[in-house]
């Protein structure tokens, strides 16, 4: 039952089929009379609420479910944290509610690999990939030393390991011959980031070769250092990368490569971030100069196009070569 101050009527639910009587016309004498059912339950009511509907008898069995609250604080305080809203206190003792911040959990994604410039074209560099990285690649030369063909190469990238927890291991399957897919090499390349923005590697380049094959195996260590030259990545000449390295094979100066002489080389790169996505890169081979730029045209797609120019200084081969290479990241 919900009782209304002040006399008002009466309005009673019920929920389990107690039988309610209503009379919709009085009499005043009906009116002032006790109720012959239960004298203890008695209406009386002025002559304006004739007509109105008023119980004049109620039966309520003993297990009548009351709807008037009982004046028990303990199972209030119950009720009111398990059904209701309330956000006001019932009575004096009880504590006001007050929101809570609740912490935000996001589903964590992985990161896409970021779109950033190379910084360098044909040597290698100590930077490499970790796991949950990958990369197709390919190369093109306007043509090969001592011929005038064109020539070209495709190369897939895994990463392994954590380069900036442990160690990370690049392992690369090249083509050498893209119209049989018969001629390739595997390399290798550990590879450790350190503080101070330091970077170290020992690698070796066609470490497995199948098919006919003009480059032997060639190893190799290299470190590189990145000078923050200004206290934001995307001003312009904002980054310097320097990588040396020594290195057999390959690395060799071309003449202890034709003499057959087993001998240790120098290599090593420049490489500057002129802009957000463009870096001008100058590179000693082992064997000649290179002069380039690497580009990621594209914000949120990791593609990064490399076009140079090789043996400018003509100590190696048999004149200036262009050179082109793609590279695309894989984040898996």
């Amino acid at each position: 039952m919900y009782f209304v101050e002040n006399y008002s009527p009466i309005e009673i639910y019920n929920h389990l089929h107690n039988q309610i009587i209503y009379e919709h016309q009085f009499t005043p004498n009906q009116l002032s009379a006790p109720n012959p059912v239960n004298e203890s339950f008695s209406i009386q009511v002025s002559p304006k609420f004739i007509n109105q509907i008023i119980p004049t008898s109620i039966e309520k069995p003993a297990n009548t479910l009351s709807q008037v609250p009982e004046n028990n604080p303990e199972k209030n305080i119950d009720l009111i944290g398990r059904n209701s809203l309330q956000t006001e206190p019932a009575y004096p003792e009880q504590k006001p509610f007050k929101p809570q911040k609740l912490p935000l959990i996001l589903e964590k994604r992985k990161a896409r690999p970021p779109s950033s410039p190379g910084i360098t074209m044909l040597t290698p560099s100590a930077y490499g990939k970790s796991w949950g990285r990958a990369s197709l690649a390919g190369g093109l030369q306007s043509r090969a030393r001592f011929t005038d063909k064109s020539d070209g190469v495709l190369g897939v990238s895994v990463g392994f390991g954590d380069a900036k927890k442990s160690v990370g291991l690049d392992v690369n399957l090249g083509i050498v011959d893209i119209s049989s897919f018969e001629d390739g090499n595997i390399s290798f390349k550990l590879h450790r980031q350190l503080p101070e923005d330091f970077a170290v590697a020992v690698g070796v380049k066609n470490f497995v070769t199948f098919g006919n094959t003009d480059g032997g195996t060639s190893g190799y260590g290299v470190i590189t250092k990145m000078f923050r030259l200004q206290d934001s990545e995307s001003k312009a000449f904002s980054r310097l990368y320097v990588s040396a390295g020594v290195g057999g094979g390959q690395f060799r100066s071309e003449s202890d490569v034709r003499n057959n002489i087993d001998s240790v080389g120098v290599f090593g790169s420049l490489a500057v971030k002129v802009s957000q996505p463009v870096n001008a890169i100058i590179e000693w081979s082992g064997q000649d100069l290179g002069l380039g730029l690497s580009v990621a045209p594209f914000k949120k797609i990791p593609l990064v196009i490399t076009p140079g120019i090789s043996d400018i200084t003509g100590s190696a081969g048999d004149g200036t070569r262009f050179i082109l290479g793609i590279g695309y990241s894989i984040s898996f």
